[in-house]
């Protein structure tokens, strides 16, 4: 299952494309997280895009697991400075996206987060 999202960019008559697939794995080993040799179910959020940042580098793939995982290194949304989980999976796509348009500065709202530079649209 897959959410894709496409961006429009009226300047420069184009568009780009992130996808939001819903993964599920099973883990069938010793799970030292968990502290349990019990065989655990996993899910999580994979976000990925073919688009490049402004400085022509490519956006990693990244990885949530829950909703409590924030845009800006796990701690801050991008959109806002706030710290609190998101209250659905539409916020979590809306801040992720919003993020990956407009990049970050390093340590944006002492988030701590590296700097991304903005999508590329030319």
């Amino acid at each position: 299952m897959a959410i894709n999202v496409q961006i429009y960019s009226n300047a420069n008559s184009a568009s780009k494309t992130i996808s939001f697939d819903f993964v599920g794995d099973i883990l069938a080993a010793n799970d030292e997280v968990l502290g349990t040799n019990t065989a655990s179910n996993d899910y999580y959020f994979k976000i990925t895009t073919g688009a490049k940042q402004d400085n022509d580098v490519a956006f990693p793939a990244k990885v949530v697991r829950s909703l409590s995982e924030l845009a800006l290194n796990g701690n801050v949304q991008s959109a806002h400075n706030f710290t609190n989980a998101y209250s659905d999976i539409r916020s979590m796509i809306v801040d992720y996206t919003y993020d990956a348009i407009n990049g970050h500065i390093a340590n944006q709202f002492n988030s701590g987060c590296t700097r991304q530079t903005p999508m590329k649209f030319s």
